[in-house]
């Protein structure tokens, strides 16, 4: 009918989360029947952020933490979904929907069906991301890591929507989304953990991509530097 995909997508979303309420308050007995109704994929602009970015990112999530109610939803928990955002390199979807369960020891095991890939994903556990499941232990509400108070698709894209626009707000990161603190992660693993003991395939597994060329994006800010160190080698070779 002339609308765009942008809105397409909005459209289904929101009647998918009629449905999902429906099914919630027992006005409708079967499935959600736009459940398996892809939407269009828009192509965002995704970058890594600065680490001056990155600093006002947590300072805005923090205040936003601050200032949140007891009934504010994800915005109570904004810092601690930045955090775990950056320090893990998971999708926004799979620490929403994180388990006590996927936590193993020292790390978080994803199963098959958890995943975008549909492939088990495993996230050793550091320091910080240890200290942040410790403080949500304390607040456990039910089996999932983040204790949010209502869990349909339709609160989480709501909730989501408002944080970024905060974020945005607080921290003049006006492009600011959930997703590039996942490409700052990556970003920072292969420009920096590559070469240190750390190869390709670790890298990889971490962000659970299973194609080699989705990795390999991320080593472009380092491109001109590698092309660099390659052409003394040959300065060298040559004499």
């Amino acid at each position: 009918m002339g609308r765009s995909e942008n809105t397409i997508n909005h459209y289904f979303d929101i009647l998918k989360a009629l449905f999902n309420f429906a099914i919630e308050k027992k006005l409708w007995s079967g499935e959600n029947p736009i459940k398996e109704v892809m939407p269009y994929v828009i192509d965002q602009k995704r970058r890594a952020y600065s680490p001056d970015e990155i600093s006002r990112i947590v300072k805005a999530a923090g205040r936003i933490e601050r200032e949140a109610g007891a009934q504010a939803g994800m915005q109570q928990l904004a810092k601690t979904i930045v955090l775990l955002l950056l320090y893990t390199g998971m999708r926004m979807g799979e620490v929403l929907n994180l388990k006590w369960a996927n936590v193993r020891g020292d790390k978080i095991v994803l199963r098959r069906t958890e995943t975008k890939q549909r492939k088990e994903k495993i996230v050793p556990i550091s320091g910080p991301v240890a200290r942040i499941l410790a403080g949500l232990e304390k607040r456990r509400r039910d089996v999932y890591v983040l204790p949010l108070r209502r869990r349909g698709g339709e609160m989480r894209a709501g909730w989501a929507d408002s944080l970024i626009r905060r974020i945005r707000e607080y921290s003049g990161v006006d492009d600011f989304i959930f997703h590039g603190l996942r490409h700052t992660a990556s970003t920072i693993m292969v420009s920096e953990a590559l070469g240190r003991g750390v190869g390709l395939a670790d890298v990889m597994k971490v962000l659970g991509h299973s194609q080699v060329e989705t990795t390999l994006k991320y080593i472009h800010p380092d491109f001109e530097r590698m092309k660099k160190a390659v052409e003394v080698l040959a300065e060298k070779a040559e004499k």
